[in-house]
């Protein structure tokens, strides 16, 4: 899909396709039903027994969404697996493999850490257990419900966050609001919406899961490797929403001379390279730490700036301390939050 396409969905599915976006909204009405069906017969099949969750013998934490990319699950994950390891014990993560920039970030930070790819997770839990891990961490697990899971952390975008919720292909959902209720956690994420406004979504979301713990979660800038740039820049990236990481940059005072944004999870060839150093013109040339890896691979003399991330927990991190202790049985202070 080519990238003027690909923003042309991304506008269509938050209300912006004009005439062709509302016959494509009637259009494509019975199979977004269709899917739909098909999510909440899966759902049923689990729920009551006709598809059976295998269970592990060691606790089993998940993180994911039930939309399309862009909640910061990865950043997430690797806040958690370090909340895990301070705590003294092993962790192994358990990725889908869908992707393989997001498998290279977890090995990049925590290269003591087993991160085992596979679309089986019962598989791959199997794998971690015989390396040593102690407990499991699922990124972007959610779904994937043939591992019975002991805590599911879900994550919405305060950014994305809208009343009217289209399930794919009219929209950029996998499941209705109504699988909330699975979690036991719900957390709400927000890179340049205001704190304010991620409450106000939190707010609304624990109504379909009351009894869930809550997080309230910024995704915040935290410096660059090697260096801030200086002057105006051409910013690269591969991710769900490259506009949020571009008001990052605004927000930051960097001066934005041109913006190439390539799919989620893009792995770039040389023919970008060439793309890219045409665009750039020898400035400099920022991106995200999840594409930073993927250029690693390619024999390049261009010089990447990489606006590096942290998570900071704005509320809710007592509950979840109480919470992560009782199911990894230890005791251990969350550090670096607001309380």
């Amino acid at each position: 899909m080519s990238r003027a396409i690909r923003s042309w969905v991304e506008d269509w599915w938050r209300g912006q396709g004009g005439l062709l976006g509302r016959a494509l909204d009637l259009g494509l009405y019975p199979a977004e039903l269709l899917f739909r069906g098909v999510v909440d017969l899966r759902g049923w099949a689990y729920d009551h027994g006709v598809f059976r969750s295998e269970r592990v013998p060691i606790p089993v934490l998940s993180i994911g969404n039930i939309g399309v990319g862009g909640t910061g699950k990865t950043p997430v994950t690797r806040w958690l697996v370090s909340e895990l390891r301070r705590r003294g014990l092993q962790p192994a993560i358990l990725h889908g493999g869908y992707a393989l920039d997001e498998p290279e970030l977890h090995r990049l930070w925590h290269p003591e850490v087993p991160v085992l790819v596979g679309k089986d997770r019962r598989l791959t839990a199997q794998r971690g257990i015989e390396s040593g891990a102690e407990v499991l961490v699922l990124d972007d697990g959610f779904q994937h419900r043939r591992l019975a899971r002991d805590l599911d952390i879900v994550l919405i975008a305060a950014e994305s966050w809208g009343r009217d919720i289209r399930l794919i292909p009219r929209g950029p959902w996998r499941e209705p609001l109504g699988a909330l209720a699975r979690a036991g956690v719900i957390g709400v994420t927000r890179k340049t919406a205001s704190r304010e406004e991620a409450a106000l979504v939190l707010d609304e979301l624990i109504r379909y899961a009351p009894d869930a713990h809550q997080l309230q979660i910024e995704i915040a800038p935290s410096g660059w490797s090697p260096e801030r740039p200086r002057g105006g820049v051409v910013a690269v990236t591969g991710i769900a929403r490259p506009e949020l990481f571009i008001e990052n940059l605004h927000q930051l005072g960097i001066e934005l001379i041109e913006a190439l944004s390539y799919p989620d999870h893009h792995l770039y060839t040389e023919s970008d390279l060439e793309e890219i150093e045409r665009v750039a013109r020898g400035r400099p040339i920022v991106t995200t730490a999840k594409d930073i890896v993927k250029f690693r691979d390619l024999e390049s003399e261009l010089e990447f700036f990489v606006l590096e991330q942290e998570i900071q927990i704005e509320s809710g991190a007592d509950s979840f301390r109480t919470l992560l202790d009782r199911l990894v049985g230890r005791g251990e202070t969350i550090e670096g939050v607001d309380r």
